[in-house]
């Protein structure tokens, strides 16, 4: 729970989106790679000059996003889509990389682009998808992603933002299972798990989030959104101590005094919750005024005021 933000319930998820980007990969502005010749100038053109047919274009833009060239792999993508302006898987990728940038307004082009060229493309489906749900342009983006899934049932991404967009609806059932969908499909996933838990916790399935938050850290220790998200479904459970030992990997004491207190507040345990609000402030005196705000809500809710 941030301190500028007190009396919020913590929501202290990965915006779930985050992590869906893959470099399955808009058509960058042209203008942007003027310097580039077609004729093998610049600083990207090999032993042999360019690629001479899109498909060739393509591979060399694969390889170059092996080995983390993105640059290098941008302006392959783009000689492709030059070379065959109907190429959407070209405009895919290029989509791919300008949203992993964070340049979505690119990003969004590209893949319009590509689902011009085949408005069947799963990839592009789901990338746009997706930046639409970030958006949130919620029926489109849901319209995208459900195509994306009916076109390719692998497209864990797209399981994904589905799983984020029933729960905003609270269908938690829809969401379990689009979360379950992509597990199926990436089992190594803390991110998913992580969801998957942080969807049970808005169900009332408090010993699935459990379990999903302690599946997530099993794959990454250092996981710090799950620690955070099992510290406070144990709060929920009234589990004070695991709760505490579980927030204390990721933030300090005063914080985690806090945040349980916060818990126990909002599941009305005001006796708790005061408690822990006073041992907050008993840490970080001087700094700590948000435990010292729900300390006197605590009271207020008490009818000690």
């Amino acid at each position: 729970m941030s301190t500028r933000q007190p009396l919020r319930q913590p929501t202290h998820r990965i915006s779930p989106l985050a992590s869906l980007l893959s470099l399955s990969l808009l058509l960058l502005s042209l203008s942007g790679c003027g310097t580039l010749s077609s004729r093998g100038e610049g600083p990207f053109a090999g032993a042999d000059g360019l690629p001479e047919t899109a498909a060739e274009a393509l591979s060399a833009g694969d390889t170059a996003i092996s080995q983390g060239e993105l640059d290098r792999a941008l302006f392959f993508y783009v000689q492709a889509a030059r070379m065959d302006p109907k190429n959407a898987e070209a405009y895919t990728r290029i989509g791919g990389i300008h949203e992993a940038r964070g340049d979505r307004q690119r990003a969004a082009l590209a893949y319009r682009q590509a689902l011009q060229a085949d408005p069947r493309h799963a990839d592009a489906l789901a990338g746009l998808g997706i930046l639409l749900t970030r958006q949130r342009n919620y029926d489109e983006a849901t319209e995208l992603l459900r195509a994306a899934v009916r076109e390719d049932r692998r497209q864990a991404r797209a399981h994904n933002a589905l799983g984020v967009l029933a729960d905003l609806r609270r269908d938690y059932p829809s969401a379990k299972r689009h979360y379950e969908d992509a597990l199926a499909l990436a089992p190594r996933s803390p991110m998913l798990q992580n969801n998957l838990g942080y969807s049970r916790y808005l169900a009332g399935d408090n010993a699935g989030a459990v379990a999903a938050f302690e599946q997530a850290l099993e794959l990454n220790p250092d996981y710090t959104l799950a620690w955070r998200n099992l510290g406070l479904v144990y709060a929920r459970q009234g589990r004070y101590r695991d709760a505490l030992q579980a927030l204390g990997k990721v933030q300090d004491q005063a914080e985690a005094y806090n945040d349980v207190g916060y818990i126990a507040m909002v599941s009305g345990r005001l006796e708790d919750a005061e408690s822990f609000f006073d041992q907050a402030l008993r840490l970080a005196p001087k700094h700590y005024a948000l435990a010292s705000d729900n300390a006197e809500r605590v009271r207020a809710l008490r009818g000690d005021r």
